[in-house]
């Protein structure tokens, strides 16, 4: 699934303006002329497209120090909506695309990154295709263990909703809740409330997801 994006710090002549969106407001929608990059600040962004058929389908959950809408098309093939408050640092496309002409090191980096990027998406084509939902809930909670830092009480937050994660691993709603309900009476995680959990037994569920110990768990977030 789309990694999170490592692209490195704006370069100096990336002058950037803050922005500020509500929850359920949009960055951008699919289909806008691509006219700027984002840099998410704080906050978590979902990347989605709507396919012919009306499916939503979640490519991606972004969040502070990545870039959103890392893409060279004329027409944005995604739409992003803000999960909670996100702010972000807003670049324009030409100061982008001026940088990539004068800087040699920084556009190997983003060249790079949108390499890795495609193949995490060639990653998630093979989960979604070839792996169980039960692999791929496991193949998430270890993503969600890795992204977002524990809250004081030791758990860690889950910031989307179900529909949210169905739609991201193109399960129905009622498996996904099965699933982790499954995970929560075998022990594997605790919780205690439908939007928080601990893991309890990472290596059964590293095994379900296919990871061995170097894998990094981190595959749900660069969206191009």
């Amino acid at each position: 699934m789309a990694r999170f994006a490592a692209v490195p710090e704006a370069h100096a002549s990336l002058a950037s303006a803050r922005q500020v969106y509500a929850p359920g407001t949009h960055l951008f929608h699919q289909g806008d002329i691509e006219r700027g990059i984002h840099k998410i600040v704080s906050g978590t962004v979902t990347v989605y497209r709507v396919t012919a058929d009306g499916h939503r389908q979640i490519e991606a959950f972004s969040g502070p120090g990545e870039y959103v809408s890392l893409c060279l098309c004329a027409t944005s093939p995604t739409s992003a909506e803000a999960l909670s408050r996100v702010e972000t640092n807003y670049v324009s496309r030409e100061a982008f695309e001026r940088c990539l002409l004068q800087d040699a090191q920084f556009r190997q980096t983003v060249f790079r990154e949108i390499d890795k990027a495609s193949a995490d998406a060639r990653r998630q084509a093979t989960l979604l295709a070839c792996r169980c939902a039960k692999e791929r809930v496991a193949d998430f909670v270890l993503f969600l263990d890795s992204r977002f830092a524990p809250k004081a009480d030791g758990y860690t937050p889950i910031r989307m909703s179900r529909c949210d994660i169905a739609d991201h691993l193109g399960l129905t709603i009622e498996t996904v809740s099965r699933m982790l309900n499954q995970f929560k009476q075998n022990s594997v995680i605790d919780m205690p409330r439908a939007d928080r959990f601990r893991l309890r037994n990472r290596q059964y569920l590293k095994r379900l997801a296919g990871q061995n110990d170097e894998a990094d768990s981190r595959p749900h977030g660069l969206a191009l």
